[in-house]
């Protein structure tokens, strides 16, 4: 067998397992939404040619993906996994030591889980049911929070730090916001930005995905981006938003405001 179609051979195996890991065991929709041949093409899309590591990009998604969702995140148990996997396998046994597999992490492209939790809620969303569907609507929740990060140079650049802590003394902040399919529950898109400075609110994030939301979609975010310029940005997609927002009537006390729900209308053409 030739280099090339013993690395292609190496990709399918490694995306066979990585389905087979997560998709439930290779059962129901969710490994449809996730067939092993998407897995191959975006690897090899975003990674191109590569050397024959001992972790490949293929053995690192896997690997890296597994750490993710381990009750253990630690690279220790990784490698204990990995070593546990080759052994068993009859592979030339791998040490413990944490450097290369780490290394190879870094050399993954951000591009491919990217694209590949795309492509799931993509699937997933095709394979929806019409009856899990709000009166035959698709429903987007969009959401944000915020995450920290190591404290480097690089990131401090990036996402700075609240300007409520001292120099040198806290860590950078990013802030993402993603819209979520409320039947399925796949995440369709995800915006990410700074926690300080100019666009850099959900409102902006939120801006950015509207491309995302098509034609009778109803958009359901809290009362916060209840705002006129939001609205009218949505109005020509013919998507609907949705939100609740705090109303006080100056002439009732603060103990008898209440919550309305806003429907505003605007001319379409």
């Amino acid at each position: 067998m030739d280099k090339s179609k013993k690395r292609a051979e190496g990709l399918r195996r490694e995306a066979l397992k990585l389905r087979h890991q997560f998709a439930q065991g290779g059962q129901g929709i969710f490994s449809k939404a996730l067939p092993a041949e998407t897995i191959a093409t975006v690897i090899a899309a975003e990674c191109g040619s590569y050397r024959d590591r001992r972790y490949p990009p293929p053995t690192t998604l896997r690997l890296f993906v597994g750490q993710v969702l381990s009750e253990d995140p630690a690279c220790q148990d990784v490698m204990c996994r990995y070593l546990a996997e080759r052994t068993a396998e009859g592979v030339m046994a791998s040490g413990l030591n944490t450097g290369a597999y780490c290394q190879a992490r870094q050399r993954l492209p951000l591009t491919v889980p990217q694209r590949l939790y795309q492509e799931i809620g993509q699937a997933l969303e095709a394979r929806m049911p019409k009856a899990w569907c709000w009166c035959g609507r698709r429903v987007i929740l969009f959401d944000g929070t915020t995450v920290s990060m190591p404290d480097t140079a690089e990131n401090q650049n990036d996402f700075p730090q609240s300007s409520e802590q001292k120099p040198e003394l806290g860590f950078p902040v990013a802030r993402l916001g993603g819209l979520i399919s409320l039947s399925s529950g796949a995440v369709l898109g995800h915006a990410v930005a700074a926690c300080k400075g100019k666009g850099t609110g959900e409102q902006t994030l939120l801006s950015g995905l509207l491309p995302l939301l098509g034609p009778g979609d109803i958009l359901l975010a809290d009362a916060l981006l209840a705002r006129l310029p939001l609205f009218a940005a949505i109005f020509p997609n013919f998507c609907e938003p949705r939100g609740r927002k705090r109303l006080i009537d100056m002439a009732w006390s603060s103990a008898e405001s209440a919550k309305h729900v806003v429907v505003p209308t605007f001319p379409l053409a």
